[in-house]
This record gives C-alpha cells, structure tokens and sequence, in this order.
C-alpha cells in the first residue's frame, strides 16, 4: 500500500490533502503559501535531479569571451555554457514565458517537451494570480534555436505564421458566412409567420326551407359552416 502511495506525485498528494477543507474555506486555502512554498520546493527538486545527470562545470570555455567559466547562472540553469559577465538579460539571454515560445515561435509543447534535448526552465509564481500554477520560463536563445529545428530559418517561420493566418482567414469567413445564412433563414421564417393570406369562403347553401308562408319567410343553411340565412319572398 505504501509502495502505491509513493508512486502518487506530490503535487496530487498535496491536492488531496486539501481538498477536504476546500469548500469550507469558500475556495481559499488559509495555508495557500504553504502549498505555494512546497510546489516550488517540488519544482527545484525536480531541477536538481535533471542537474545531477549533468557535469556541474562546462567542459567548454565561455561561448562568448572564450575564457573559463567559474560562474554562470545560463550554466546552472539552462546548461547554456556563458559566463555572467557575457550574460544579456536584455536581449539574447532575456527568459521568455512558455505561452510566448508556443505563439511567437509557432511551436508546440513536444517541440519543447518531448524533441531531445529538452529545453529546461526555470518556474516563478504566476504575477497575475500566485494561486494559478507556476509560470514557466526558457531561455531565449535556446528557444530561438528549438524553432529554427523546427521550422528551418526565419523564412521557414513566416512561412508558417501565413499559412495560419490564411487558415484562420478561411476559417473566420466559414463561420461568417454560415452566421449570415443562419440570420436569412430566420428573417425567412419571422415573414412566413408575419404575413398571412385567409382566403375568403364561400358558403355552399342547401335547399330552401319555408319558415313562415304567410309572411314569405324562408331560411337556408351552409352544409360547410353551418351558417343560417334568413330571408323573404316576395
């Protein structure tokens, strides 16, 4: 039994634990920042087990200034061998969200995921929301470098960005048009039931019946409608 616990993720785990209480507390947790805390906890330890199967220190010098490297951030990281005095926040070394590398870049989660080697990231807490999950972020360069395997060069990548905006295109005009016929039909359909034609009818009288013979009285009844006439002879 305790074997199968441990193969329960912590995250889960953690899940289950407080989903007791979650409905009591009207959906917040008073010990969200604990949780927070230990999510973040999980997330290094799950980094320096992917650090473990690497060399701590670059084989190579610097990419860059081509000299040892003795302290890297990109290295501890990322894996990438620059050293911080050539390290570029501002440009080619800036971190970028996931969402962005999928968008920007026309790439798919297996493209950073799965393709070998897979791209490493460093988690942050949501800015927007600390309860949502933890933002991921790459590193620029090396994602720059995912989508040129993917779609070839920069060529390759505008290629693709207007073979979807095409698709899109289409698709949006699809649905415009199937919206615009949908509208006709119910114009249609509201003149049908506005406009209606009645056509007159016709009583179909039977023989005459004598009502009253000294006043010349006689009726007649429509075999249709039922409708009774009353008239004289003169």
């Amino acid at each position: 039994m305790s074997k199968r616990k441990s193969e329960v993720p912590l995250v889960e785990q953690l899940y289950k634990k407080n989903l007791g209480s979650f409905e009591a507390s009207g959906g917040f947790c008073d010990d969200d920042d604990q949780v927070a805390e230990r999510r973040e906890e999980i997330a290094q330890k799950r980094q320096r087990r992917i650090d473990a199967r690497a060399p701590s220190i670059p084989l190579d010098d610097c990419q860059l200034c081509q000299k040892p490297i003795i302290e890297s951030f990109l290295w501890d990281r990322f894996r990438h061998p620059v050293c911080d005095g050539c390290r570029d926040d501002m440009d080619a070394h800036k971190l970028i969200s996931r969402t962005d590398a999928l968008n920007t870049y026309l790439l798919k989660p297996p493209d950073l995921d799965l393709r070998k080697p897979a791209l490493r990231y460093i988690a942050r807490k949501n800015p927007h929301n600390p309860r949502y999950g933890d933002m991921k972020l790459y590193l620029g360069c090396q994602v720059i470098d995912r989508m040129l395997e993917v779609h070839g060069s920069y060529e390759g990548l505008e290629d693709a960005k207007k073979l979807r905006e095409d698709k899109r295109t289409v698709k949006n005009e699809r649905n415009f048009e199937k919206k615009l016929k949908d509208m006709r039909k119910q114009i249609r359909g509201a003149g049908k039931n506005i406009v209606v034609t009645k056509k007159a009818h016709i009583h179909a009288f039977g023989d005459e019946i004598e009502v009253d013979a000294a006043a010349g009285e006689w009726k007649r009844e429509c075999a249709e409608c039922g409708y009774t006439e009353t008239f004289e002879k003169m």
